[in-house]
């Protein structure tokens, strides 16, 4: 693991994407890179983590406050340093502005919700970065105490950016476990052959675990002690447990039938009891064939899903009804982006400059050629 410094020479766009932060328990990340781009040429690599903002820490940092930190350090063109609103609205003309509280009609980005996912503590990125912005790209490697050799999830899965988006949500697909894991017994033949072994040269006779008298004749062997056959048998619906499997809980033992209406959790659709793979979701639980996408129909297993009005979607149906791309780098517009609208197109506030000269156009009189915006001293120049 190693620590590196690199310095962004302005302007924007800087060719960089950030997931995570302290809203959503995942350290502060680069996500994507945009091909050529000016972080792209510092070096910066896919999964590295950015531990420091200019002289500001960014442990503690949510994700809007590390978007903020960036452009307050210097992406703004000029010394004047713009202030930012995220209440977005539709209210445009030709000069480029933001989204603010202000006029038109509210556009409403999707709610959406992220399920806890239960992931065992890794150790930190192979790459740490800290960003300073404002002198010409450098890296300055500092030596740190070496670390566990584990890489995490979002540096050796390439789809672990797109799944863990900080506006996504995922599900986790799990097997129901029962609280304990006797071996069950599978058939009474088996049984039998165990029972009939008598204890190699102990001179012990067996005693029952249920009425600690002495066994005599045919018994079971299950959880590590001897049973009459008619004594072993359900906690609750007292079924005798010489065939087929049971299942133990704080010392009880049960049949496959009370232990799932006992322990195994509802379907928060159909309520029905869940056994077998369990789909966990917005804090709920569901069968997996009973959480789908609400256009496809598909199963969502364990994959990215957007809420919308109350509805889970699928990541590829939710892009086609709902989704909204940058004009200008052809990323998609995430919930909480400041963006704005101009030629006819969706832009990130940091992508809508001069198409020569790279200068901010947001807030600016501009030219357009063949949908491209041109600041007031490239309006002429040939396209």
């Amino acid at each position: 693991m190693n620590i590196y410094c690199i310095t962004l020479n302005g302007p924007a766009p800087w060719g960089f994407r950030l997931q995570g932060g302290k809203d959503f328990s995942m350290p502060l990340t680069v996500s994507r890179l945009t091909p050529g781009g000016k972080a792209t040429q510092a070096g910066v690599g896919v999964g590295d983590w950015v531990v420091s903002i200019g002289e500001t820490n960014a442990e503690d940092m949510t994700h809007v406050e590390a978007q903020n930190k960036i452009r307050a350090d210097s992406l703004a063109p000029t010394s004047v340093q713009p202030k930012y609103s995220f209440a977005p609205s539709t209210a445009i003309n030709k000069m480029a502005r933001p989204f603010t509280p202000g006029g038109g009609n509210t556009v409403i980005k999707p709610v959406t919700y992220a399920p806890k996912v239960n992931t065992p503590a890794s150790a930190p990125p192979a790459s740490m970065l800290h960003i300073a912005l404002g002198s010409p790209a450098s890296k300055t490697p500092a030596i740190v105490k070496a670390g566990p050799l584990v890489r995490p999830p979002w540096v050796t899965d390439p789809g672990f950016a797109d799944r863990y988006a900080p506006d996504k949500t995922s599900t986790v697909l799990t097997q129901h476990r029962q609280p304990a894991q006797p071996t069950p017994m599978q058939n009474r033949s088996s049984i039998l052959q165990a029972a009939q072994q008598a204890p190699e040269d102990s001179g012990r006779t067996p005693l029952c675990g249920a009425c600690n008298k002495i066994i005599r004749g045919r018994y079971l062997v299950a959880l590590g002690q001897s049973w009459h056959p008619e004594e072993f048998q359900c906690s609750q619906c007292k079924v005798m447990l010489d065939e087929g499997g049971f299942f133990e809980e704080k010392g009880s033992i049960f049949c496959s039938k009370c232990y799932d209406n006992r322990c195994a959790p509802n379907c928060a659709k159909c309520k029905k009891t869940i056994v077998g793979d369990i789909m966990h979701a917005l804090k709920m639980t569901y069968h997996v064939q009973c959480f789908m996408c609400a256009a496809c129909k598909s199963p969502i297993r364990n994959q990215a899903f957007y809420m919308e009005e109350g509805e889970p979607y699928c990541e590829r149906d939710y892009e086609k009804m709902f989704g909204t791309k940058c004009h200008g780098c052809d990323f998609k517009i995430d919930a909480g982006d400041r963006f704005l609208e101009a030629l006819g197109y969706s832009w990130h506030d940091t992508c809508f400059v001069c198409a020569f000269c790279q200068i901010n156009l947001e807030g600016k009189t501009f030219y357009s050629k063949k949908d491209k915006p041109l600041c007031k001293g490239h309006a002429f120049t040939p396209v």
